[in-house]
C-alpha cells in the first residue's frame, strides 16, 4: 500500500506530537516536506522543564525521526539519510519557551492546550495561557464530560484560553442549574465558581481538586462528591483508645496487632491515621481526616516484657480542625498495608505446604487481618517474601565449598580459597580469576584497595582490589568476603592471598632507578590496611587518598579549609605547593599541622619532583575507582554470600564481553587521551628549545613572551628517559607541552612517531585488547551439591560506622528558592520545602490555640 499510494511525497505536512510525564510535559511540532532538500523545514519544541530536560527531549526526537522514517519517509529520497543519522532532526530543532503549570498534576491538560494554540496558528509564549485558565477549563471539563461525552468540542474548549478568541459555548450542563447573573456564585462539583461572562468559570478554591488519583508527583488531598459541602471546623475528644486499650490494659504481641487495630478504628469512626515515625515495635499515628489536626497517639513495647501497649501520657486525643476527606485506595492507606503484608506472608508460608501464592495473600488478609489487598500487591509481597527466603536461607552456604571447588575445576590457575572455623562455621573467602594475572601487564599499574559492608542479615564486609584500564574503566582483579568487620586481620589474610594469586602485582618497575615495584597500592587512611600493606607488600608503594584526606581534614576543620587538599595533592609545582601550604597555614594552623603530619610522598603529586625513585601515579590521586566498584556490586552486596560471588563474577563476565566488542576494531591512543596529546602539540609552538647538556638529551624549554604578560619560566626536560621538570611527564606516562615543544623544534618528528615511540602503551587500544582478551568459565549452580557441614558466619551484634545511608536529600540549598520542586514535604501541612520541625504552622497553631499545653503536645507530635 505504500508503494503505490505514499502520499507524504506529494505534498508538505505537519506531525505533532504531545507527551506528558514526571509531572512535565513538552509537545514537539514538526513541518516535513519530502520535495525539499531539507525535510524537515521547521522543528519547534515546547518544553516544561525549558533548557534542563533537552536530553530528555532529544530521546523523544530520536524515536520521532524513527517514525517518521518509517511511515512517512519509506522507499523516499530522505529515507537512508534520516535513518543512519540519529541527530538528523537535532540539526532543525529548536527549542521554546511555553506555559509552565505551577502543580504537579496539570501536565497533560497544558500540553493539549499547547496544542490547541499550535491548531489555530497562535504564536506560542509563557503568557498566551497562565494556571488560572488551565483550573478553570479543569474544572469545566470535569462537568462538561460528566453530563455529556461530547461536551468537548473545539468552540467549548476554545473559550476558556483567552488568545484563542471563540465565541462562548453555553454553561456546561451540572445539576442544580447554573443561573447565569454575574457575580453570582453557587457551589458545582467540589469547586467554588464564579459565573463571569464567556469565560463562566473561575476557580475559588483549586486546592480541593487535588485527589489521590492524580497521577505522580502530587500530594494526596480531600476529595468531594459534587454538590457536597464542606464541613465545619470540628473541635473534639476522642477517647476511642483510652476506653479500649488504656482502660482493658489490652496488649498487643505484633506490630501487625496494632495495624489490625488501626484498621478497625478507622471503620468505626471514619478517621483516616497515619504513620509519622516508626522505630523498632514503636508506632506513632497521627490524624489527617482534618486540616492540622492535632490528635497523636503513640504504641511502643512494654518495659522490660514482651508485648506492645498504648501509650496515653505521650497522646493527644483532641481532633481540630475542617474535615478532609481521603481516599480509601490513597498513598497512606497503601502504605500500611505493605507493612502489614509481610505479616500476612509468612502467617501464610508458615501454614501452608508449598509456597503461598498472591491469592492465598488475599484470602488470609481479608478473613484474619480484615485488610482488602489488591492481587498486585499480594503478587509484589510474595515475590520479595520468596527473594527474602534466599537471601537468609542458611542453607545456601553449603553450597559454598562445593562452589569454589567447581570454580577452581573449570580454572586452572585462579585462587579461590574459603576458610572455616573449627565449629564449621565459614569464616573468609577469596576469589581471583585466572586472567587477572595477565591482566595486570595492560593496565595502569595502580592497584585500588577498599572494603564495604554487606547488607543482607548474615552482614560481613566484602574486600575489592580494582585497577583502571586505559579508557578509564574499572576493572576487578580479585574480592573476597569475611564475617567480621573491616580490620587489620582481615586485610592481612586478603592481601596474602592476593599476593599469591597475582605474581604480576610485585613485579620490577621497566625504569631505571625506581626503588618500588611496578605496582602502586593506593588506598584510604585505614589503619589495619596501611599496616597489612607494610606487612605483605613492602617493596610497593603505598599512596594514600587525596579525597580522603579531604574529608578528615573537613570534618575536623569545615568545608572552606578542606578545599585547599585538592589543590595541594595535584599540583607539580614546588612554588605553588609552598604558597598553598602557607594559605592553609594562615587560615586554620590545626590544619595545617594536620596535614604536615601525613608523608607527601604518599598523597602529594610534588613529591615526585623531589624523589626520582618514586612510581608515577598516573594521574590517580584518590580510590574512587574501589569506590565504584562497590557501587557496581551493591546489588550483590544484598544477598547472601553464594549470590554475592556468583552475581559478581556473572558481572564481571559480561562486562569483559561488551568491553571486547566494543574496542575489538579500534588501534592507536585511545580516544580519552589523543585530544590532550594533539592539544600539547599544537600549544608547544609557542616555546623555544635551548639545547643545555650538550649530549643530545637535555633541553631547555622557554616559553616565547608577548608583551607584558605570560610567565618567564623554564623547565629542562631529558627526552631519553622521559622526564621533565614540571613532572607532567613521568606523572601521566604522556609528553607534556614541553617534550611537545622539543619535538616540534627538531622538524624530523611528526606526531605520529611521537605517539608510537613516547606515549607508554597503557594508553593505547592494543592494550585494551590485550586486557579484555581473558575470561573464565562460570559455576552452574544446578551441578552443586550441598556439602551438609558448613554452617552460617557468626553475626556480630554491632557493626562499624560505613557508609551512609543509600537514600539521602542532597543539595538542600539549591531548591530554596524553588520550595514547590524540591523533595522535602512537610507531614503537617503536606508543602514543599520545609519538614515539620521548620513549619511555621506550629506557632500559628500555639497562637490560636492559646493552650501552652496543647502547644507542647503539637510540638511533640512533630
Amino acid at each position: 500500500m505504500r508503494d503505490g499510494l505514499q502520499p507524504y511525497a506529494k505534498s508538505r505536512y505537519r506531525f505533532i506530537s504531545a507527551a506528558c510525564y514526571d509531572s512535565h510535559f513538552f509537545v514537539v511540532d514538526i513541518t516535513f516536506d519530502n520535495r525539499q532538500p531539507n525535510v524537515f523545514e521547521r522543528v519547534n519544541v515546547f518544553d516544561s522543564l525549558s533548557s534542563t530536560a533537552r536530553r530528555r527531549a532529544t530521546a523523544v526526537l530520536h524515536q520521532v525521526q524513527k517514525f517518521l522514517s518509517g511511515f512517512c519517509f519509506y522507499k523516499l529520497g530522505h529515507h537512508q539519510s534520516v535513518l543512519q543519522d540519529p541527530d538528523y532532526i537535532m540539526q532543525m530543532a529548536e527549542f521554546r519557551h511555553c506555559p509552565v503549570q505551577t502543580n504537579g498534576y496539570d501536565c497533560g491538560l497544558f500540553a493539549l492546550a499547547v496544542v490547541w494554540h499550535l491548531l489555530c496558528d497562535k504564536d506560542i509564549h509563557p503568557s498566551v495561557f497562565t494556571q488560572a485558565d488551565i483550573d478553570t477549563f479543569r474544572v469545566a471539563l470535569r462537568h462538561g464530560l460528566s453530563s455529556n461525552p461530547g461536551w468537548a468540542t473545539m468552540d467549548n474548549i476554545a473559550c476558556y484560553f483567552p488568545v484563542l478568541s471563540m465565541p462562548a459555548p453555553p454553561p456546561p450542563p451540572s445539576p442544580p442549574a447554573i443561573e447565569i447573573s454575574p457575580p453570582s456564585f453557587t457551589s458545582v462539583g467540589d469547586a467554588q465558581l464564579a459565573v463571569c461572562g464567556p469565560r463562566s468559570f473561575e476557580v475559588a478554591n483549586v486546592a480541593t481538586e487535588r485527589n489521590t488519583d492524580a497521577g505522580p508527583g502530587m500530594e494526596f488531598g480531600p476529595t468531594e462528591e459534587p454538590g457536597q459541602e464542606q464541613d465545619p471546623i470540628l473541635d473534639y475528644e476522642d477517647n476511642y483508645f483510652q476506653d479500649n486499650f488504656s482502660s482493658k490494659g489490652v496488649v498487643f504481641g505484633t506490630v501487625d496487632d496494632v495495624l489490625v487495630a488501626i484498621n478497625e478504628y478507622q471503620e468505626s469512626s471514619g478517621n483516616v491515621l497515619s504513620t509519622v515515625r516508626t522505630r523498632g515495635n514503636a508506632r506513632t499515628f497521627v490524624c489527617i481526616s482534618h486540616a492540622n489536626c492535632t490528635f497523636c497517639v503513640k504504641f511502643g513495647p512494654m518495659p522490660k516484657q514482651e508485648g506492645i501497649f498504648y501509650k496515653p501520657e505521650n497522646c493527644t486525643i483532641r481532633h481540630r480542625g475542617a474535615k478532609v476527606v481521603y481516599s480509601k485506595s490513597g498513598k497512606r492507606f497503601k502504605k500500611r498495608c505493605k507493612e502489614l503484608l509481610r505479616g500476612i506472608v509468612s502467617d501464610v508460608a508458615a501454614h501452608k505446604h508449598g509456597p503461598p501464592t498472591a491469592m492465598d495473600v488475599m484470602k488470609t488478609g481479608v478473613h484474619k487481618k480484615k485488610t482488602h489487598l489488591q492481587y498486585y500487591q499480594c503478587y509484589r509481597g510474595v515475590r520479595e517474601w520468596k527473594a527474602r527466603k534466599e537471601i537468609t536461607d542458611p542453607m545456601s552456604f553449603q553450597l559454598l565449598g562445593p562452589y569454589v571447588e567447581r570454580f577452581r575445576e573449570q580454572n586452572p590457575g585462579s585462587r579461590a580459597v574459603m576458610e572455616r572455623g573449627n565449629d564449621n562455621r565459614v569464616k573468609r573467602l577469596f576469589i581471583c580469576p585466572p586472567f587477572s594475572n595477565e591482566a595486570l601487564l595492560f593496565v595502569r599499574p595502580v592497584a585500588s584497595l577498599d572494603a564495604a559492608h554487606m547488607k543482607s542479615e548474615w552482614k560481613g564486609t566484602l574486600y575489592i582490589a580494582t585497577v583502571k584500564s586505559a579508557m578509564d574503566k574499572i576493572y576487578p582483579i580479585a574480592f573476597a568476603i569475611t564475617a567480621d568487620n573491616e580490620n587489620g586481620q582481615g586485610w592481612d589474610w586478603v592481601l596474602r592471598n592476593l599476593d599469591a594469586g597475582l605474581p604480576n602485582l610485585t613485579i620490577a618497575h621497566y625504569r631505571v632507578g625506581c626503588a618500588y615495584k611496578l605496582f602502586l597500592l593506593q588506598s584510604d587512611r585505614q589503619k589495619g590496611l596501611d599496616e597489612a600493606c607494610k606487612a605483605c607488600f613492602p617493596a610497593n608503594h603505598h599512596c594514600y587518598c587525596a579525597v580522603h584526606i579531604r574529608r578528615n581534614v573537613e570534618g575536623r576543620h569545615g568545608k572552606k579549609i578542606g578545599a585547599l587538599i585538592p589543590g595541594l595533592a595535584k599540583t607539580t609545582s614546588l612554588p605553588d605547593r609552598d604558597a598553598k601550604l602557607a594559605q592553609l597555614r594562615r587560615q586554620s594552623p590545626p590544619a595545617y599541622d594536620f596535614v604536615k603530619k601525613i608523608d607527601p610522598k604518599q598523597w602529594m603529586d610534588s613529591a615526585w619532583l623531589q624523589d626520582d625513585t618514586l612510581p608515577p601515579r598516573y594521574g590517580v590521586r584518590s580510590s574512587n575507582i574501589s569506590e565504584s566498584a562497590n557501587s557496581m556490586f551493591e546489588r550483590e552486596r544484598s544477598g547472601n554470600w553464594l549470590e554475592a560471588i556468583d552475581g559478581i563474577l556473572k558481572k564481571m563476565s559480561l562486562r569483559i564481553q561488551a568491553s571486547r566488542e566494543e574496542y575489538e576494531r579500534k588501534t592507536g591512543v585511545v580516544e580519552s587521551v589523543y585530544p590532550q596529546i594533539l592539544d600539547r602539540w599544537e600549544k608547544g609552538i609557542g616555546y623555544r628549545v635551548v639545547d643545555s647538556g650538550g649530549d643530545g638529551q637535555k633541553y631547555s624549554v622557554h616559553r616565547i613572551i608577548e608583551g607584558n604578560t605570560g610567565s618567564n619560566q623554564s623547565f629542562t626536560l631529558n627526552w631519553v628517559d622521559g622526564v621533565c621538570e614540571c613532572g607532567v611527564w613521568q606523572m601521566h606516562g604522556i609528553p607534556c607541552v614541553h617534550g611537545m615543544a622539543y619535538f616540534r623544534w627538531r622538524n624530523d618528528w611528526t606526531l605520529q612517531q611521537v605517539v608510537e615511540q613516547f606515549v607508554e602503551k597503557c594508553h593505547t587500544y592494543d592494550y585494551e585488547q590485550k586486557l579484555y582478551s581473558g575470561s573464565f568459565v562460570p559455576v552452574c549452580m544446578d551441578m552443586l551439591q550441598p556439602d551438609q557441614t558448613t554452617l552460617p558466619p557468626d553475626i556480630e551484634g554491632k557493626r562499624m560506622a560505613g557508609r551512609p545511608k543509600t537514600v539521602r536529600l542532597r543539595l538542600r540549598s539549591r531548591y530554596s528558592h524553588r520550595p514547590e520542586k524540591s523533595p522535602i514535604v512537610c507531614s503537617r501541612c503536606h508543602q514543599r520545602g520545609h519538614n515539620a520541625r521548620t513549619c511555621q504552622r506550629r506557632a500559628a497553631l500555639a497562637k490560636n490555640t492559646g493552650n501552652a499545653d496543647t502547644a507542647q503536645n503539637s510540638n511533640s507530635v512533630l
